[in-house]
């Protein structure tokens, strides 16, 4: 699978934090005496945000409607823990907790529920419940704690990673009554790290398996797997679908891996599309990801939050990033933990390990895309391994054995392309980067060895000057006529050599194009360098 690493020109420094960014800005900030963990969003029938923050003592309930004064409204004492993670139903926060600190004194909470429409009360309302759960096998075990949940679109809670059996998914039913929520069943064939849930399907993270699995839970107390696919770094963290469905992304909890997309519209036939890797640093270790709309919010320890542009997943481009933790890169488990992208306001969270809650205001901005067709100009046979370099989006690719390169960026400018291959006449032109289109680029080079030729009489043919400014003349052929093609293959004019000397017609972009001549019987193209 190819994969180029994009690297991104014009990043913004704010002067405030240090931190690199492109296309998110910084709003506001908190910190805690504790570290943090996961993080999730909640928003008011009145239109409040808040931000629902784990830390390693309990939960913390921050207010960001001003989001360059967060306002923190709410904590909740808990089990003292790495793991947290949070979601909500109606006006309910649900909360699970992984394995407890060796010294830790407090209860395990099971599943923790707190009713947020007490977050101006002068204490929140909330519960835990430890209902006592039937395995498969016929033995009973009581929940204490779980790793991670999801709730899905119909109010069914699935909890991921739990004490309970293999840990897979323990699914509760939170419609009938939130506040007391009803066990209702199991997939228990994995354990799941983590997992995502829509229109009854399950795509689990089976990390210590490395790969994803699909499970049909229509009937809860009867769940049926129905696909698995392995990831690239064998070590499922995380999986989120589209909004259509149609394409799974996920991520491998492990130094140097990817964002990865597959097309799963087929569960028969789940190929990869494309993957993708973070351009603020290597060995980073990527960790949760989201889908909003058409692109991808991601979480990397060292490196912050990333957006990816999806539209076409089968060429991912990085559009937007923001280190939340400048002091820290490489392969490490500090730093960004968690983003949530989903405020109606367009506001995302951060949650970072050290420093604590970061509100950004991000831009979505489309990609621009092209794929390169690469082919000699006179067999038009593909040629591999080309060089394909653009000036202003800096990204250099090699084409593949059919002489074709995919390559994006989030510029929406005029660009330069260059295109060389050992034994070909360099190629050389203006680009113009469009957002949100995958536009199509011929190019056509010329075998060195084709370049001027005798004719009968054994006279050498030869082009001169070349590079040129649109003037310049032929020598050893008369009456000869001309083509200007540029690299598509566009013919730009026609015409004749008066005394041999040609001016063209037009004025056009500095760049490499071709003259096909043709005199008598016999023709030949030459490659013709326009000056600016």
């Amino acid at each position: 699978m190819r994969h180029t690493l994009f690297t991104l020109l014009f990043a913004t420094f704010f002067s405030m934090t240090a931190q690199n960014s492109l296309n998110i800005a910084l709003k506001g900030q908190t910190t805690y005496v504790n570290d943090m963990n996961d993080i999730w969003g909640y928003t008011a029938a009145t239109g409040r945000e808040f931000a629902l923050g784990g830390t390693t003592a309990g939960v913390s309930i921050v207010e960001i409607t001003d989001p360059a004064n967060p306002l923190k409204k709410q904590f909740i004492q808990g089990p003292y823990s790495i793991w947290r993670d949070l979601k909500t139903w109606d006006h309910y926060a649900y909360v699970t907790h992984d394995n407890t600190f060796a010294w830790n004194t407090i209860p395990d909470h099971g599943l923790l529920i707190i009713d947020l429409d007490s977050v101006d009360n002068t204490s929140p309302t909330y519960k835990t419940i430890n209902p006592v759960i039937q395995t498969p096998d016929g033995s009973s075990d009581t929940l204490k704690t779980a790793h991670n949940l999801y709730i899905d679109e119909n109010g069914y809670a699935y909890l991921f990673g739990a004490n309970v059996g293999n840990g897979g998914a323990l699914i509760f039913d939170l419609v009938t009554d939130p506040w007391n929520p009803t066990y209702v069943g199991m997939y228990d064939d994995y354990y799941f790290h983590d997992g995502m849930v829509r229109g009854d399907t399950i795509w689990g993270s089976a990390v210590y398996q490395g790969k994803f699995v699909v499970v049909d839970a229509t009937v809860k107390d009867s769940t049926i797997a129905l696909a698995t696919h392995g990831t690239p770094n064998a070590f499922t963290h995380n999986t989120w679908i589209s909004d259509d469905n149609k394409v799974l992304f996920t991520t491998d909890e492990i130094g140097n891996a990817f964002l990865t997309a597959y097309d799963v519209s087929n569960l028969m036939n789940i190929t990869e599309l494309d993957r993708i890797q973070t351009s603020l640093g290597s060995s980073v270790i990527p960790h949760n990801a989201h889908v909003y709309g058409q692109w991808v919010v991601t979480s990397y320890y060292t490196a912050g939050v990333q957006i990816v542009d999806a539209k076409y997943p089968e060429l991912l481009v990085e559009v937007g990033y923001y280190d939340t933790s400048p002091s820290f890169s490489g392969n490490g488990f500090y730093g960004n933990w968690g983003a949530y992208p989903y405020f109606e306001s367009g506001l995302i969270v951060c949650s970072d390990i050290e420093e604590g809650l970061s509100v950004l205001d991000p831009t979505y901005v489309e990609a621009s895309r092209v794929h390169v067709m690469v082919h000699d100009s006179i067999t038009g046979a593909p040629l591999s391994n080309v060089d394909i370099y653009f000036d202003r989006a800096a990204d250099t690719v090699q084409s593949s054995i059919d002489g074709l390169a995919d390559l994006g960026t989030h510029l929406d400018v005029l660009d330069s392309i260059n295109v060389k291959l050992s034994g070909f006449v360099p190629y050389h032109s203006s680009y113009q980067w469009q957002a949100g289109a995958f536009d199509t680029l011929k190019v056509a080079l010329l075998n060195v060895n084709n370049v001027g030729i005798q004719d009968a009489m054994h006279s050498v043919v030869v082009l001169q000057p070349n590079p040129n400014r649109g003037t310049f003349q032929l020598n050893g052929v008369k009456n000869a006529a001309y083509q200007l093609v540029n690299g598509q293959g566009r013919i730009l004019e026609n015409g004749q050599f008066i005394n041999d000397v040609v001016t063209l017609k037009n004025t056009y972009a500095h760049g490499t194009y071709f003259l096909r001549v043709q005199w008598a019987a016999q023709a030949k193209t030459f490659p013709l360098m326009l000056l600016p």
